[in-house]
């Protein structure tokens, strides 16, 4: 059974999507709890590495045209697209996060730990947003 370019691109964009959401997750609980680790630390790098290998296996699973089409100049354009906005979302963080450490006495530990994590969740997360506008 080889898969298409559509359903490469489809599990791709579901498996970044999930991975991305359990980042936003972990950050939204560390900040709304003020803990370093409000769920198991390892569940966004899980994630993670469960979609790497999805991807992979469903780039194995497609000939070679179909991996080729997958990967082509528009998916490298809304990644670059994703990258640059998702630098500028995590620059802005910087100026945020301080106000909120000063006004809300969040810890700094936890702070920097849902800075990673959303920083990080906004690449995945727009660049999931991005191909399912293409789509």
């Amino acid at each position: 059974m080889a898969l298409q370019d559509t359903d490469i691109s489809k599990v791709r964009t579901i498996l970044l999507g999930i991975t991305g959401l359990s980042c936003l997750v972990y950050a939204i609980l560390a900040i709304a709890q003020n803990d370093l680790q409000p769920i198991w630390w390892f569940i966004p790098m899980t994630a993670g590495l469960l979609a790497s290998v999805g991807i992979a296996i469903a780039f194995f699973l497609g000939d070679s045209s179909a991996r080729q089409m997958a990967h082509d100049e528009m998916y490298d354009e809304l990644n670059h697209r994703a990258q640059r906005h998702a630098y500028w979302i995590a620059v802005l963080m910087y100026p945020i996060f301080a106000v909120i450490i000063m006004t809300t006495g969040l810890s700094w530990e936890t702070t920097f730990a849902a800075m990673g994590t959303l920083t990080g969740a906004a690449y995945l997360l727009l660049l999931t947003f991005y191909e399912w506008r293409m789509s």
